[in-house]
């Protein structure tokens, strides 16, 4: 529509082999308006990723078939992926995977259970610079 100011939804990728995590992320991240994308594995995430049209990746680590650090390093090393931001999103919370995920490419690292208002703040920061 001609002169329409709304501004089109983002689009995030949730990516964690856990459907219970997928679901509750979902619910947290459309609540606060973006549009969301599941995948169950690194495979699928790349897969999804090659689609276009993604704002954010939120990526665990530990997964079946494509750890989430080879995903990361196939996400960055493709250059029409390389510019989406991706955001660990795992379990292992110790300063050396949190390091590991930085160095390889991540913009941030969120350690798992998350508190839902510390996802949708750093969620938001990210996508506010980015596009915005």
């Amino acid at each position: 529509m001609a002169g329409d100011t709304r501004a089109v939804p983002r689009r995030i990728l949730v990516v964690d082999d856990d459907p219970e995590i997928r679901s509750v992320t979902r619910l947290v991240l459309e609540a606060e308006g973006y549009l969301v994308d599941e995948a169950a594995d690194g495979e699928a995430a790349v897969a999804r990723a090659l689609g276009g049209g993604l704002d954010l990746v939120l990526l665990d680590v530990n997964m079946p078939k494509m750890s989430g650090w080879e995903t990361l390093r196939v996400l960055k090393a493709d250059p029409s992926l390389a510019p989406v931001p991706v955001v660990m999103f795992t379990i292992k919370s110790e300063v050396r995977d949190k390091v590991h995920g930085l160095q390889d490419g991540a913009l941030d690292y969120i350690t798992k259970p998350f508190q839902v208002d510390e996802l949708a703040a750093r969620v938001r920061r990210i996508l506010q610079g980015v596009g915005a």
